[in-house]
């Protein structure tokens, strides 16, 4: 599903999206000459449905070189391992805070035993290990293209270790915010170890403040060219004194 000139929405578990998986992020993929970037992998289970939906598209899965995931939580990395199966080639990135937990797959760092516990993950479902062949910290630059260059922001709050990326196409900025911040100005707190309210406001300010004009986050539909408005509702909640509403 083509979001921008460049962005294409791949996988999901929203019901009213291209659902591939419902226990499946959003996963993104950009497209820039010297390969393409997806953002975020789904939990695993439908990694052969998110490649043929890039198909379906008009690209070739090896065209893809990095897979950048924006935290630690299953929805979001789970299908690493089986990307690297899918898709050989493919390099990963990942917070350096995180990259030692998805080499063993640390299902209590990453909070996969508490939402397994809760339901939100089936009873079978377990984190499969994979390597990171580069860790991100807060302010790397990646050039993708002439005039296209992907940055990293650090925003931590909802998970530690949690990254956010900024991609400036020449005047066109998008910001892919994983659970950071949703559409409507809306946050994810959850009662896990390194869920945090306070950090995940300053988080919240933090992605206000790079202006992007579209908002691609982890759940609900994709915001092209009104982004500002949703980040404001958040802001302006903060600014009360007040929490932003939770996704859930």
């Amino acid at each position: 599903m083509r979001l921008t000139h460049r962005v294409h929405l791949i996988g999901s578990g929203q019901p009213d999206l291209i659902t591939t998986d419902p226990l499946d992020s959003q996963v993104y993929l950009v497209r820039a000459a010297d390969g393409f970037v997806v953002v975020d992998s789904g939990a695993g289970r439908s990694v052969e449905q998110i490649l043929a939906n890039v198909r379906a598209d008009g690209f070739a899965p090896d065209l893809i070189r990095w897979l950048y995931l924006t935290h630690a939580h299953a929805d979001h990395a789970g299908g690493g391992a089986g990307w690297r199966e899918a898709v050989p080639d493919v390099r990963i990135a990942v917070a350096a805070e995180v990259a030692g937990w998805l080499a063993r797959a640390d299902e209590e760092a990453t909070s996969v035993d508490r939402a397994r516990a809760a339901g939100i993950y089936p009873d079978d479902y377990r984190l499969r290990p994979f390597e990171a062949d580069r860790e991100l910290v807060d302010g790397d630059r990646i050039e993708l293209d002439a005039d296209v260059v992907m940055s990293v922001v650090a925003t931590p709050g909802h998970a530690a270790g949690h990254l956010s990326f900024v991609l400036d196409d020449g005047p066109q900025r998008t910001l892919f915010s994983g659970d950071a911040v949703f559409p409507g100005g809306r946050i994810l707190l959850q009662d896990t170890w390194d869920c945090d309210l306070r950090t995940t406001l300053r988080s919240v300010e933090r992605l206000a403040a790079v202006e992007a004009a579209d908002l691609f986050a982890g759940h609900l539909a994709p915001v092209v060219g009104d982004a500002g408005a949703h980040l404001q509702l958040a802001v302006g909640r903060i600014a009360g004194l007040n929490p932003p509403p939770n996704l859930t």
